[in-house]
């Protein structure tokens, strides 16, 4: 969340990734990225997007990823 805040931007939500996954696949690495929400159930966990296949669940948030920057207009 530090990273995308000092470039001028934010983590996606979920609802986001699945919406950068529908219409921005192509301009996005098939890979793992974090969201900005936590899992419910354990704050050490927090939600992410497989934008190789659009799938959506969570992991620790020590494991490293990628992440993407949105900004919302």
């Amino acid at each position: 969340m530090d990273w995308a805040a000092s470039v001028g931007g934010a983590l996606p939500s979920r609802q986001e990734q699945a919406l950068l996954y529908a219409n921005c696949k192509p301009h996005l690495k098939p890979e793992w990225h974090w969201s900005s929400e936590t899992y419910a159930d354990d704050a050490s966990y927090a939600w992410g997007c497989g934008f190789h296949d659009g799938s959506q669940g969570y992991s620790r948030k020590s494991y490293e990823s990628a992440a993407v920057a949105v900004r919302r207009v």
